[in-house]
């Protein structure tokens, strides 16, 4: 396994440096000081150095070594998906309002666990090549745009309008990037001089440039595509484009046609599971009339942000004490509930046991409203407990695994755990009512709608109205929701998908297994944590030999 630890090592430490972006998600320090680089050459030569990673990490023979085979193939697959995902990403993805690269630094440039006094340098050193990497990204995406490839009208108006609001709060005494703390182990006076320095770099460098680059992005705007034509296959090159993203995230050779009618017969089985739960609550079996009185009662709406973080923090707490009836290896590190202004409506961030940081559940509360009652327990044992803490936490422990299968993720494993998981703490009772059940289905329907909607935004043509129409027409989900979820999918193809089609590959591992003398649920669990963030096809091999 020498050659092969080897490889990965050298594979871990150059994939670490090539998105910055990424690694502000859980704070950490390597790479501080930089952002990334977004040109088309240094995307090409990344391109090429990813894919002579991937063909080496394949060419290694390892037997029956099941732990050599999940590492072989960790740094395989995540190689060629970050090969693959590089293509059109500062146009599109970087410049999207939900999941583009200006809402990642809003959402997370204080989370930082600054030590030393080179820690601050290499901060306040990020801070003045902010305004640098934003007009990078617009370098190539007006480049782009010369050559037909541009994001939509609506995207680059919102990215600027957020940009300008930061601003205005900015002005008005509340700016978001004066947030960081500063180093923890350097002295009072050394500490009031970093912040000095911090907050001259913020209004005379960065403001600037987040102005220019709004400016920038309006300018854009005027090439912008209309909301009729959203997806890549109305691009040149652009259906070779989003097979290419699927498999990056699903690392399945399945094509559009078979994913997109996988959705249409989910939504199809979800419908007859509405009927059976929410029909005796709702009086109706109707299955329309069902999405409308869940989209439109208020009274199934949070009108308070304190409310929000109750059931939330109440919902961890229920899943920490069930864990250990089914799950054999529990982590270390807490998972800490956090309420939000930024990101999305809920988000989980990894502990970094070597900066002593812990897991952390975002859950956004600037809106109460947009939040239903009955949808957030589903959501918190997504993205926490069982969900993406046991999975990332149990990682990130674990020093039997390399580096890679710690830190590094396949998007269908990572978030068909979170998905399934979902299903599991109704196994486990957790849900507190037949209602908060119903928000198990909604989930479903949104990740059974992706299905269909991403694959016709991308490989059908569907306009932006059409997808969401269809939303809106299978799932509970209100139509800002909705918006919001869709303008995510124009941005991020293929994305959305790795969530069901994860969830029922995870699915169907455990029903074979489950046909073996001897099941054991914990052990079952313990063997899917058990060897990292590894491709599914490899992880069927791993659980069931």
């Amino acid at each position: 396994m020498t050659d092969l630890t080897a490889l990965a090592d050298e594979y871990y430490a150059y994939a670490m440096s090539l998105s910055p972006l990424d690694l502000m998600w859980d704070g950490r320090l390597e790479h501080l000081a930089e952002w990334n680089d977004v040109s088309v050459e240094g995307r090409a030569a990344a391109h090429e150095r990813l894919m002579a990673f991937a063909r080496a990490a394949e060419a290694i023979d390892v037997g029956a070594d099941l732990q050599a085979l999940a590492l072989r193939d960790s740094v395989a697959s995540h190689a060629r998906s970050s090969a693959l995902h590089l293509g059109w990403e500062p146009e599109l993805l970087h410049l999207n309002p939900t999941m583009g690269a200006w809402e990642n630094v809003l959402s997370f440039i204080d989370a930082f666990p600054l030590r030393s006094a080179e820690h601050g340098e290499d901060y306040l050193t990020k801070l003045r090549h902010l305004p640098r990497f934003l007009d990078d990204l617009m370098d190539v995406a007006e480049d782009a745009a010369a050559e037909g490839r541009v994001a939509l009208e609506r995207h680059l108006l919102d990215t600027a309008r957020s940009a300008e609001g930061y601003l205005r709060d900015a002005h008005a005494g509340d700016d978001r990037l004066l947030a960081q703390a500063p180093p923890s182990e350097v002295d009072d006076a050394a500490a009031a001089a970093w912040v000095a320095e911090r907050d001259r770099v913020v209004a005379e460098v960065v403001h600037p440039g987040v102005a220019r680059f709004a400016d920038r992005l309006r300018s854009l705007a005027d090439r912008g595509l209309p909301d009729s034509t959203p997806g890549l296959v109305h691009l040149a090159g652009g259906a070779a484009v989003y097979r290419d993203r699927m498999w990056s995230h699903l690392q399945l050779d399945v094509t559009p046609e078979e994913v997109h009618r996988l959705g249409l017969d989910t939504v199809a089985r979800l419908e007859d599971e509405y009927r059976q739960i929410a029909g005796p609550l709702l009086g109706t079996t109707d299955i329309t009339e069902i999405y409308a009185r869940l989209r439109d009662d208020e009274s199934l709406r949070y009108t308070r942000a304190e409310d929000v973080i109750r059931d939330a923090e109440a919902a961890l707490a229920r899943a920490e004490e069930a864990a250990p009836a089914w799950f054999a290896r529990l982590p270390r590190s807490r998972c800490v509930g956090h309420a939000t202004d930024f990101g999305a409506m809920a988000y989980y961030s990894a502990p970094v046991p070597e900066t002593g940081k812990e897991g952390d559940f975002f859950f956004k509360t600037s809106d109460p409203h947009a939040w239903a009652t009955y949808e957030l327990e589903a959501i918190a044992y997504h993205e926490a407990v069982p969900g993406h803490h046991l999975q990332c936490a149990l990682h990130a422990e674990d020093e039997s695994l390399h580096r890679v299968q710690r830190e590094f993720g396949s998007t269908a494993y990572g978030e068909g755990w979170g998905l399934y998981t979902e299903r599991l703490a109704d196994e486990m009772g957790l849900y507190t009512s037949d209602l908060s059940r119903v928000g198990m289905l909604s989930a479903d329907s949104l990740r059974a709608c992706r299905l269909v909607v991403d694959t016709g935004i991308h490989a059908v043509g569907w306009s932006r109205d059409q997808a969401i129409d269809y939303c809106l027409a299978h799932s509970p989900l209100d139509r800002h929701h909705v918006e919001q979820e869709v303008d995510r999918y124009i941005g991020l193809p293929g994305q959305a998908l790795a969530y069901m089609v994860g969830r029922l590959e995870i699915l169907a591992i455990r029903a074979e297994a489950e046909r073996r003398p001897g099941f054991d649920i914990r052990a079952f669990h313990d063997a899917v944590l058990g060897y990292g963030a590894v491709p599914l096809a490899t992880l069927r091999r791993l659980v069931l030999g």
